[in-house]
């Protein structure tokens, strides 16, 4: 997510200031992608790599989720997640699907596709793009805090907290994918709900100390009506 947060880094300490102070960054996106991989799925890699060009897009935000259902065929998946499982399951319900499959592609909690065809992936982008900023979020950051406010809005929905690594390099030593050095890209560590919203106007704070000594490079916070619904709003952080 930041290729420059060394230099950055060392920029604050010659200055003198805080890491907290430089490092702050936030935006809103206008599109909304999850990506279910795995590292024991020999059809995941192509997807992964795509998923390294849109966190590249500007206005996508894209999230992979690392499941675990595959890692009886030999190789546990380093960043694999039950959690990640039944956020998937969860959408298999809501989209009235028969099973969830890797590698999958979420559009803004609104539709589904084989996230290793770019053509499914052009047209879905056309289709949805615009549905992360159905809602206009303002913020501002205070010291290792963020404050983000939330507009009225018709309905209610469930605020998702989800705590990303930008990027990171993993050689699998066994199962479908032995042998191959694959980078994945907005890595999800957790997904926690924090709140619901009644669709009244609040303001709610983020703390970010804690996320930065656990080693995340950012977070992203979801706004998704029925907790596993439509995107209506998102913003992306890094540190």
């Amino acid at each position: 997510m930041k290729k420059y947060v060394f230099s950055t880094l060392i920029s604050a300490i010659a200055l003198g200031l805080s890491f907290t102070a430089q490092a702050e960054s936030a935006r809103q996106p206008h599109t909304v992608i999850e990506l279910f991989t795995s590292q024991g799925c020999s059809s995941c890699p192509p997807a992964d790599r795509i998923m390294g060009d849109l966190v590249k897009t500007p206005g996508i935000l894209g999230l992979s989720f690392a499941v675990t259902y595959w890692d009886y065929i030999g190789w546990k998946d380093t960043f694999g997640n039950i959690e990640n499982d039944t956020r998937q399951v969860r959408y298999r319900d809501q989209f009235s699907a028969r099973y969830v499959y890797t590698p999958q592609m979420v559009i803004g909690g609104q539709d589904h596709f084989v996230g290793s065809n770019p053509h499914e992936l052009e047209d879905n982008l056309q289709k949805y793009q615009g549905h992360a900023k159905k809602l206009e979020l303002k913020w501002k950051f205070d010291g290792d805090k963020i404050h983000i406010t939330l507009p009225e809005h018709s309905s209610s929905a469930v605020i998702w907290q989800v705590d990303l690594n930008a990027a990171k390099d993993v050689k699998i030593g066994r199962g479908e994918n032995t042998g191959k050095h694959i980078t994945y890209h907005n890595i999800v560590r957790k997904t926690q709900a924090i709140g619901e919203w009644d669709g009244k106007p609040r303001t709610f704070t983020l703390a970010l100390a804690d996320l930065m000594q656990n080693g995340r490079d950012g977070c992203a916070i979801l706004v998704q009506e029925k907790g596993f619904g439509p995107i209506i709003a998102a913003l992306e952080i890094d540190f």
